[in-house]
């Protein structure tokens, strides 16, 4: 994903939550890696996921659930619970952040 940042963002990015849509795809009984059990997994990718997603849309206008329904829902699924919600990070902040390390010139 950081690659990403240095090139064609929109067309570079996409592969990867492509990805993470097909691994999606393998339990199709829930909306989370493991299908209806949240798991480490889940934990795992969520604070990337949810980053990756405020900046491509606050600065490329890119949507990372678009035509990715099983993103989309786990997106959706992962944002319902209440002991995630204190992690979430303010999208401004990490759009200011990520400009400021991204896309700074040096």
């Amino acid at each position: 994903m950081f690659a990403s940042f240095k090139g064609d963002t929109v067309k570079e990015a996409g592969p990867a939550f492509d990805h993470l849509e097909n691994a999606l795809h393998k339990f199709n009984d829930g909306p989370f890696f493991l299908g209806h059990e949240f798991s480490l997994v889940d934990i795992t990718y969520i604070p990337f996921v949810e980053k990756f997603q405020t900046f491509l849309s606050g600065v490329w206008n890119y949507e990372i659930t678009a035509a990715r329904p099983k993103l989309a829902k786990w997106i959706e699924e992962v944002n319902k619970i209440d002991a995630y919600k204190p992690t979430k990070t303010d999208p401004k902040v990490i759009v200011e952040l990520y400009s400021s390390l991204f896309l700074a010139k040096h």
